[in-house]
């Protein structure tokens, strides 16, 4: 499009050069070291070679935040956002504002220094949608985010820091969920985010000391037997990777803003800030795991166009109690009390399935490693043979556990997955592209419900009633007009 005259595209802040370079300083600082060690260290491999791996990342480093700056322009219109990009094959990306569904702010460490966020715009998943501004004020991200209808407004503990007590005003929104310490430190456990940023931690660690030579120096100092150091590093995994949670998702909460936006926020030292319009929810999803289904509790996540459905992006509640989840669902979210709910079922029953299914899958991966190691392969086909046969049956047994579900006077359809890990997709019936069954003999076996939630999915299940997925079909022709609704043809009968 056509940039209108009047609206002179402006530069990214100045000040995003030197944020930019404090930012990425811990990268720079730490290959240059690495470069050092194998340039000066020839008995370390690979060696000087390995400065044509580290070349050219210092010098995207270096090169990119400049480049960054010179060429690319951002244009604010009354009806569209413009960013234009590149320098000898100009890019412009040009979205409606009425078309931005959410909004994610960032603040790092470094950009705090200077007052600068990071914003991304977004209509889809596909990033082709999304708009990446690297850097904007906060003029600029007040504008932006206004005239996206996704004004940020303050948090409670910037109006608390800013102004004395005495003038101190609530924050804007319906506070819906304020994590605790505990809620967060059992949510970092059951589902091992702490055993991913832990371990990712003490990898790092290692590899320097291994680089500078230090690991050996320090069993020399502590010599102590393989057990005592096998627990010292599982419990530095476990302390490291929960501290690192705290950090990283302090203050998590969750507001209901006017216009019936959802605002999650998180961060200690980087903050993240994401807006999500009501327009781009399509249904929730409530998800256990064993431990979780054992203690009774259950994460909730909003089930977005551009959903990742995951903690820090829209995740509302980390694993809390099965009834503040469910008095959530009705009360801030108006579900409809009909519907049959995750949170209803007791842990007893549910932990025993997915035991008894666990075990046999391991089972059956076993038993495929015991019939090859009897034919003699080698031990690597060995276990090459029974992760094929574990990967093969993990979705098929999904599959096998899948139960579609469509209420009777509800605008509610229910994807069950009874499996390992339970997920239970609460999904407006707007939401479905297409739905279809596939028959073997005249009889249907099985049924596809068709959405967009970040990229095209399909759910499918053996279990269903005939008559709901016609129903569901019927209701799909009513709310959605004919241009946009399909129905998949039954398949031709099996002989």
């Amino acid at each position: 499009m056509t940039v209108p005259s009047d609206e002179v595209p402006r530069r990214l802040p100045l000040r995003y050069l030197p944020a930019s370079y404090l930012e990425s300083s811990p990268k720079l600082v730490g290959t240059f070291i690495a470069g050092a060690v194998y340039l000066f260290g020839p008995a370390v491999w690979p060696g000087a070679w390995a400065w044509l791996a580290l070349g050219p990342l210092i010098a995207v480093l270096l090169c990119e935040p400049i480049w960054r700056w010179t060429f690319t322009r951002v244009a604010l219109t009354p009806e569209h956002l413009v960013v234009t990009t590149g320098a000898f094959t100009r890019r412009q990306q040009s979205l409606a504002w009425a078309d931005i569904g959410t909004v994610d702010s960032r603040q790092s460490w470094a950009f705090a220094r200077w007052d600068l966020r990071v914003l991304t715009l977004s209509q889809a998943g596909d990033e082709r949608t999304k708009v990446h501004l690297w850097a904007v004020d906060e003029d600029l991200h007040r504008e932006v985010t206004a005239r996206a209808g996704h004004a940020l407004g303050t948090t409670e503990a910037e109006v608390t820091a800013e102004q004395p007590a005495e003038q101190a005003r609530p924050a804007p929104g319906i506070l819906l969920y304020r994590v605790r310490l505990t809620h967060l430190l059992l949510a970092s456990v059951v589902y091992g985010q702490f055993a991913l940023i832990g371990g990712g931690a003490a990898l790092g660690v290692s590899e320097t000391l291994g680089m500078f030579g230090a690991d050996a120096a320090l069993t020399r100092w502590l010599p102590l037997p393989p057990v005592v150091w096998a627990v010292a590093i599982a419990v530095g995994i476990v302390a490291l990777g929960l501290v690192l949670t705290v950090v990283r998702y302090a203050s998590f909460e969750v507001r209901r803003m006017p216009g019936d936006r959802i605002v999650i926020s998180y961060g200690l030292f980087s903050t993240h800030t994401r807006s999500v319009s009501r327009a781009t929810t399509i249904g929730v999803v409530l998800q256990r795991n064993l431990v979780e289904t054992l203690l009774g509790r259950v994460r909730l996540s909003l089930l977005t166009t551009d959903s990742a459905a995951q903690l820090g992006t829209n995740l509302l509640l980390p694993s809390l109690p099965r009834r503040v989840v469910e008095r959530l669902l009705h009360e801030a979210f108006d579900e409809d009390p009909s519907t049959r709910l995750l949170t209803g079922d007791r842990g007893a029953r549910a932990t025993g399935t997915g035991v008894v299914l666990l075990a046999g899958l391991i089972a059956a991966a076993v038993l495929a490693g015991w019939v090859a190691a009897g034919l003699g392969w080698p031990p690597l086909l060995v276990l090459a043979a029974g992760a094929i046969v574990f990967a093969i049956a993990w979705p098929v047994t999904v599959v096998l556990c899948s139960r579609l579900r469509v209420d009777a006077g509800s605008n509610r359809v229910v994807l069950l997955v009874s499996h390992v890990v339970q997920r239970q997709t609460v999904l407006s019936a707007a939401a479905v592209h297409i739905v279809g069954t596939s028959r073997l003999a005249g009889h249907p076996l099985v049924a596809d419900v068709c959405f967009y939630a970040g990229m095209p999915r399909t759910f499918r299940a053996l279990r269903f009633r005939p008559a709901e997925v016609d129903a569901l079909s019927a209701r799909i022709a009513e709310t959605v007009p004919l241009a946009r609704t399909h129905r998949r043809a039954p398949a031709p009968a099996l002989t």
